[in-house]
């Protein structure tokens, strides 16, 4: 896969995994509870997507196989670190709702 296409790809994902977790806050807030597992269950498959690609460029790279770097690369790997704490913390906070919201 072309450099520049998987990171497209990354970031794609990875920006669309961490849109859908804030949503599944939001939904939260307003106590809608099975819309924000979907929009959790979303962000998860996005997530896997971009994860998908990242590490077939580990592989890659673990099987010596030349990799330039570029600085599109370095963003995508950002995103998608962003978007794994995005989503840690979003299903944090949506069991937070989910508590107080029982009282």
């Amino acid at each position: 896969m072309d450099i520049d296409q998987a990171a497209c790809t990354i970031i794609a994902n990875a920006g669309d995994s961490k849109a859908d977790s804030f949503s599944a806050i939001s939904e939260a807030a307003e106590g809608r509870f099975k819309e924000a597992s979907a929009f959790l269950t979303s962000s998860t498959e996005k997530l896997l997507k971009a994860h998908e690609v990242h590490t077939q460029l580990l592989v890659q790279e673990a099987n010596a196989e030349e990799l330039a770097m570029k600085f599109i690369l370095v963003h995508a790997s950002n995103h998608l670190a962003v978007s794994e704490i995005s989503r840690e913390f979003a299903e944090v906070i949506v069991n937070l709702y989910k508590e107080v919201k029982k009282q």
